[in-house]
């Protein structure tokens, strides 16, 4: 654990503040838009003026979601008291507003990343929380807000998002003590669950087939690899965000250990990476600036598709020859 506050202080800050921003990373995915959709609630229903700032629109996939609060208005707040980024915790994750974030009073950190270093003015920051949605949850608690539950329903899909539906490494028992709180809250787990895994376009599945069509074995079948561009995006009339989960079919191939996915966007590749028992993805993504955990991390590389596959082809075989 990296902090500097507890829990209990920082939600106190938060209480004592009239206006709070909250910073998710660029494209936000269920732990990051979870967490910030669970702290925004809650602190409005202590009368606090409170948004989550975006510079996009909220992923199809996740619209389901209490995003009434959610913005792309950089002058929604003037001077806000109070900014936190949620699930990050490098101005890079969020750079096109980080200017706004700088310009709060007091600047917060709140993640669960591993490789996370020291960031804001007051930060906590725990790589054993399965998802940062989990951090959310004991903030709350400690501060004695009440946890609604439409906050407890946030709270979930940031949780099983962030844990695979529960069956990634980092699920712990206090993962699930955690989410039998939430069913005791009143959560309407059939509606999550419906919309987070059993609502996939048309558009989605047919983007999956040319992806598998597209991947690799490599290592004698122990790593997998796939990608996608937006002129394939194009083409199957589908979003970035269709592709969310790919690479984690790549990685519950038999006998698949490393999956790698890589996306184009805005000219860059963001590269997914997945481990499955043993191995150790993190130790991949931190070369190249990203990080994340040992079986779940990321990067981005600013080169071209073609690129990115050479170099990530290379990784994913020596990894194993070392």
């Amino acid at each position: 654990m990296i902090n500097n506050a507890s829990l209990g202080e920082i939600g106190r800050m938060m209480l004592e503040a009239d206006t709070i921003l909250l910073f998710p990373h660029v494209s936000p995915d269920g732990d990051a838009l979870g967490s910030c959709a669970a702290l925004c609630r809650a602190l409005r229903g202590e009368g606090r003026t409170a948004w989550i700032l975006l510079d996009e629109p909220v992923p199809e996939y996740l619209s389901f979601m209490d995003t009434e609060y959610c913005t792309e208005d950089m002058d929604v707040v003037n001077s806000p008291d109070i900014c936190v980024c949620v699930d990050c915790s490098e101005e890079s994750r969020f750079a096109d507003r980080a200017g706004k974030f700088n310009a709060g009073k007091t600047k917060i950190c709140l993640d669960h990343h591993a490789t996370s270093g020291s960031f804001g003015d007051y930060y906590y920051i725990d790589g054993e929380e399965a998802a940062t949605a989990q951090i959310i949850f004991k903030l709350l608690k400690e501060t004695g807000l009440p946890v609604s539950p439409d906050v407890a329903e946030s709270i979930y899909v940031g949780i099983s998002t962030d844990t695979g539906s529960f069956q990634h490494s980092n699920t712990t028992a206090d993962t699930h003590r955690i989410t039998a709180e939430l069913f005791e809250l009143g959560i309407d787990h059939t509606k999550l669950v419906v919309n987070l895994y059993q609502s996939s376009s048309y558009s989605r599945l047919k983007m999956e087939s040319e992806i598998m069509g597209k991947m690799e074995l490599l290592s004698d079948g122990r790593a997998a690899m796939s990608y996608v561009t937006q002129e394939m995006l194009d083409e199957n009339e589908a979003l970035l965000e269709d592709c969310e989960g790919v690479v984690d079919i790549l990685r519950n191939i038999r006998g698949v250990e490393l999956a790698a996915f890589l996306k184009e966007k805005n000219g860059e590749i963001k590269v997914s990476m997945r481990a499955k028992s043993y191995g150790n993805v993190d130790s991949i993504a931190v070369k190249y600036g990203g990080g994340g955990h040992v079986k779940a991390a990321g990067c981005t590389l600013s080169m071209s598709m073609d690129e990115a596959r050479d170099l990530m082809r290379r990784e994913l075989c020596e990894y194993w020859e070392k």
